[in-house]
C-alpha cells in the first residue's frame, strides 16, 4: 500500500521535475522508482510526440512486467496503434487478458469499425441485454443484423423491453426499425383511424372489449419495417416504448389499448416495462382519472399476484390520487402495489407514494402511515426526501408536538441524517417551551442528534448545544469525515491503482487523475495516496483552473472512504484558501469575515471560475449577469468579464455585504436572500413569526427550518457548515458560528 516513505519521495520527486503541470522531463529516478510501469507513462509521452512504433515498444514492456492497472492501460492505448489488423489483435487480447466491461466495449467498437462482423458476436456471446451497457448491446445488435443472425429480432425485442429505454435505445430503433417521418405519418392515421374522443371517455371498466378493428392499422406501415419477422403484437410494443420515451403519450395511449388486448389474448406476455409504460401512457394521456383507476384496479385483480399486479395496483392509486376525494382509495391501491412488488425498489416506490399522499393529512394519520411503512422499507435514503418536506409542514402549522412521536419512530428504520434533523429540532422546540417533555428528552434527543450520519450542521449545532468546547469540536471534524471500511479490498489490485494514480502524477498527467480516480477509488485507495493527488492537482489549478476543482471533488472522495483518521491538512484539501488574496482584499474591504466568503464561493462554485448554471449564473460567486451589471454600475465599472476570478469575487463580496446590510446583519438570511432573493426570505420569515407566535427574535435555526424551498434549506446548511469548517481549519481563535445563530 501507498506508504508515508513513499509520499515524501514522491512529493520531493515532483517538486523537482516539474516546470509546469504537464511539461515533464522523463528521469532515471523516476523510472527506477516505477520499474516497469514507467514504460506505461513513458508510452504515454511518445504518443503525444507521435512516435508511435516506440510508443508502442514501450505499452508492450509494460504489458511483460508491469503491475495490473499499468499494464491494463497500456493495452488500451496498444488498440489505437498500428494498422487495422494490429488494433484488432490488441483488442481481443485487450478483452481476453483484461475481462472488464470496458475493455469489452473497446474492443467490440474497434472490431465493428473495421467491420469484423462474426468477431463483434463472438466477442459479445455472453452480453446480457438487460444489464450490460447499451453501447455493447447496440453494437452486437448491429453486428447480429449485419450477419443476418437468426436470434436478432429475438434480441432486438428483449434489448427493448427488459430494461429502461436510452438514447441508444432511440437511436438503433430510428436507424434501423423505423424512421421519423414515419413514426409522425404514423400518429397522424392512428388519431384520423380512431375516434380519439372515445379515447377519453371509454368505459374502461369493461372487461369483454375486444382489440379494436383498427388494431393493425395502428404500427408504422409493413413496407418500411425490415424487421417483418416480428409479430404484429411485438411491433407495436416496441412502438410503444419508443413512444413513450419520446413523451408521445397520445399515440401512446392508442397503443396502450392494443397491447392491453394481447395480454388478454395471450399474444404478448404482460412484461413488466411494457406495463409500466402503458400506465404512463394513460397518466400523461388521459384525463379521466376516476375512469382510469377503476380499470386499473380490474386490471391489477385479475393480474393477481403476476408480475404486472404491482403496475396495476402502482398506476391505480396514481390515478386515485388524481381524483378528487379518492386518496383512501389511492393510499389502499399503493398498498396492494407494495404487497406484490418483485423487487425491493418497486415496494419502497409504492410505499413513498402512500406516505407523500398523507402529507396533505392530520398529523395523526400522518404518524400513522409512518408508523405503517418504516418497518416494510429497504432503501431509508429514498424517504429522506418526504421527511425533508415533512418537518416545514409540521412547523409551519404549528403541530411541533409531533417531532418527538416521529423522532423515536423512525430511530432505526430511517437514515442517521434524518433522525439526526427530527431530533435536534425536538430538542430545540422543547428549549423554547414550545413543547412539554422532560428534561433528559431534551439531552438525548441532542446526543442522537451528535450521530446524525453526514450530516456536519445538526452534529455542530447539537455539539454547541451540549456545551462542547470550540477545541472539543475541533477535535471532532476528523471523525466526522471518517469512514470504517468494511470491505475487503484485494491488496495487490489496490497497490496498482496507486501506482497508476500516482504515476499520472509524478510523469505530468493532471488531466488523467481525476477521470481515473473516479473509476478506481473504491477499490481500496489509501488517504496517503489520494491526498498526494490533491495536493498534486491543487497545485496545477494555477495552470488550470479545472484541475483545482477536481482536486476538491477528489478530495470529497478520498475523505468518504479513508483508512484513516483525518487531519487538519487533509481537510484543507476539501475547504481550500481558493484565490486567498482576493477573497482577503474584498473581506475587509466590505467588513465580511474571509471564511463566510470561501464558504460562499465553495457551495455556490465548488472555485470553478467558468461555471455557468443552468440559469446563467456565472463563475465563482455565481451572479447573473444582470445583477452583476447593476453592481458593476454602482462600483463604476463599465467593463467585466465575470469569469475573470478577481471581478468576479469583487462583485459577490459587493452584493452579499448589501444582503447583509439589507437584511439589518443578519447572516443567515443574507445567505438565504443571496439563493431565492430577499423579497421571499422576507415573507418566509413573517410566516415563521406568525407560525411561532413570535413579534422578533425568531430563532435562526428553527427559521431555517420552517423555508419552504428544500434547494435553500439546503444552502444554508451547507455555507453555514463549510464556513465553520474553515473557521475550525484556518482560524481556531475564533467562533463563525455567532454570526449566524
Amino acid at each position: 500500500m501507498f506508504c508515508k516513505k513513499s509520499l515524501s519521495f514522491l512529493c520531493l520527486l515532483s517538486s523537482l521535475m516539474l516546470s509546469s503541470c504537464t511539461d515533464i522531463s522523463i528521469k532515471g529516478e523516476g523510472q527506477k522508482k516505477f520499474g516497469p510501469d514507467a514504460n506505461y507513462f513513458i508510452g504515454l509521452k511518445l504518443l503525444e510526440a507521435g512516435n508511435e512504433n516506440e510508443a508502442a515498444q514501450k505499452f508492450k514492456a509494460c504489458i511483460k512486467k508491469g503491475t495490473y492497472y499499468c499494464a491494463m492501460k497500456s493495452a488500451q492505448n496498444l488498440c489505437k496503434i498500428g494498422s487495422v489488423q494490429d488494433k484488432n489483435a490488441a483488442c481481443l487480447k485487450l478483452a481476453k487478458d483484461y475481462p472488464e466491461a470496458e475493455n469489452l466495449l473497446i474492443a467490440a467498437r474497434q472490431l465493428y469499425s473495421a467491420e469484423e462482423i462474426s468477431k463483434v458476436i463472438e466477442l459479445t456471446e455472453n452480453c446480457d441485454l438487460a444489464e450490460d451497457s447499451n453501447e455493447l448491446v447496440k453494437l452486437r445488435l448491429e453486428a447480429m443484423r449485419k450477419r443476418g443472425d437468426s436470434r436478432y429480432l429475438n434480441s432486438v425485442f428483449e434489448w427493448f423491453t427488459q430494461r429502461p429505454l436510452s438514447s441508444f435505445h432511440n437511436d438503433f430503433f430510428t436507424e434501423y426499425i423505423y424512421l421519423e417521418p414515419e413514426l409522425e405519418k404514423a400518429e397522424q392515421d392512428i388519431i384520423e383511424a380512431s375516434d380519439i374522443d372515445d379515447l377519453f371517455s371509454e368505459d374502461f371498466g369493461d372487461q369483454d372489449t375486444e382489440s379494436p378493428a383498427h388494431a393493425t392499422e395502428t404500427s408504422l406501415p409493413k413496407e418500411k419495417r425490415p424487421e417483418n419477422a416480428l409479430t404484429q403484437a411485438q411491433t407495436d410494443a416496441l412502438n410503444l416504448r419508443i413512444l413513450i420515451y419520446r413523451r408521445n403519450y397520445t399515440l401512446g395511449l392508442a397503443l396502450s389499448k392494443i397491447l392491453l388486448s394481447y395480454f388478454q389474448q395471450g399474444n404478448l406476455p404482460p412484461l413488466p416495462q411494457l406495463c409500466s409504460d402503458i400506465g404512463k401512457a394513460y397518466l400523461y394521456g388521459s384525463q379521466d382519472f376516476l375512469s382510469n383507476a377503476e380499470y386499473f384496479k380490474n386490471l391489477a385483480n385479475m393480474a393477481q399476484n403476476a408480475a404486472s399486479a404491482y403496475y396495476f395496483w402502482f398506476y391505480a392509486g396514481r390515478f386515485y390520487d388524481k381524483a378528487p376525494r379518492y386518496k383512501t382509495s389511492a393510499k389502499t391501491c399503493f398498498l396492494n402495489a407494495a404487497s406484490t412488488a418483485h423487487t425491493p425498489s418497486q415496494k419502497d416506490n409504492a410505499l413513498w407514494y402512500y406516505l407523500d399522499i398523507s402529507l396533505k393529512e392530520s398529523p395523526s394519520q400522518i404518524l400513522s402511515a409512518i408508523e405503517k411503512c418504516c418497518h416494510q422499507w429497504s432503501n431509508p435514503y429514498y424517504f429522506d426526501d418526504f421527511f425533508d418536506s415533512l418537518s416545514p409542514i409540521l412547523l409551519a402549522s404549528g403541530n411541533f408536538d409531533i417531532f418527538g412521536k416521529v423522532y423515536k419512530t423512525i430511530d432505526g428504520f430511517a437514515t442517521d441524517e434524518i433522525t439526526g434533523q427530527y431530533a435536534y429540532i425536538y430538542a430545540r422546540l422543547i428549549e423554547e417551551r414550545l413543547i412539554s417533555a422532560p428534561a433528559s428528552d431534551k439531552k438525548s434527543a441532542l446526543e442522537r442528534a451528535l450521530k446524525s450520519g453526514d450530516s456536519f450542521y445538526y452534529k455542530f449545532l447539537a455539539a454547541c448545544k451540549l456545551g462542547f468546547t470550540h477545541q472539543q469540536i475541533t477535535e471532532y471534524l476528523s471523525e466526522h469525515y471518517r469512514r470504517e471500511s468494511s470491505k475487503d479490498y484485494d491488496k495487490e489490485k489496490a497497490e496498482a491503482a496507486e501506482k497508476l494514480l500516482t504515476g499520472y502524477a509524478t510523469f505530468g498527467f493532471p488531466q488523467m487523475i481525476y477521470p481515473e480516480y473516479c473509476s478506481l477509488y473504491k477499490k481500496g485507495i489509501s488517504a496517503d495516496a489520494a491526498f498526494y493527488l490533491c495536493d498534486f492537482l491543487q497545485r496545477c489549478g494555477a495552470e488550470n483552473n479545472s484541475w483545482y476543482v477536481q482536486s476538491i471533488r477528489l478530495a470529497v472522495k478520498a475523505c468518504e472512504y479513508s483508512d484513516r483518521v483525518l487531519t487538519p491538512e487533509d481537510l484543507k484539501y476539501l475547504f481550500p484558501e481558493g484565490f486567498r488574496e482576493y477573497v482577503f482584499t474584498e473581506a475587509e474591504k466590505y467588513r465580511l469575515e474571509p471564511q463566510l466568503l470561501f464558504a460562499l464561493i465553495r457551495t455556490e462554485s465548488f472555485f470553478s471560475t467558468s461555471i455557468i448554471s443552468h440559469a446563467g449564473a456565472v463563475g465563482l460567486t455565481q451572479l447573473m449577469p444582470a445583477t452583476a451589471a447593476d453592481i458593476a454600475r454602482r462600483l463604476k465599472k463599465p467593463d467585466f468579464n465575470l469569469e475573470d476570478a478577481q471581478t468576479n469575487i469583487s462583485f459577490g463580496s459587493y452584493y452579499f455585504a448589501d444582503l447583509v446590510r439589507r437584511c439589518q446583519n443578519d447572516y443567515l438570511s443574507a445567505v438565504f436572500s443571496y439563493n431565492a432573493g430577499i423579497t421571499r426570505v422576507r415573507k418566509w420569515l413573517k410566516s415563521s413569526l406568525i407560525g411561532f407566535n413570535k413579534k422578533a427574535d425568531m430563532p435562526k435555526d428553527l427559521f431555517l427550518e420552517t423555508v419552504p424551498f428544500k434547494e435553500t434549506r439546503d444552502y444554508g446548511k451547507k455555507v453555514f457548515s463549510a464556513a465553520i469548517m474553515y473557521d475550525v481549519l484556518y482560524n481556531n481563535d475564533s467562533d463563525i458560528s455567532v454570526l449566524f445563530f
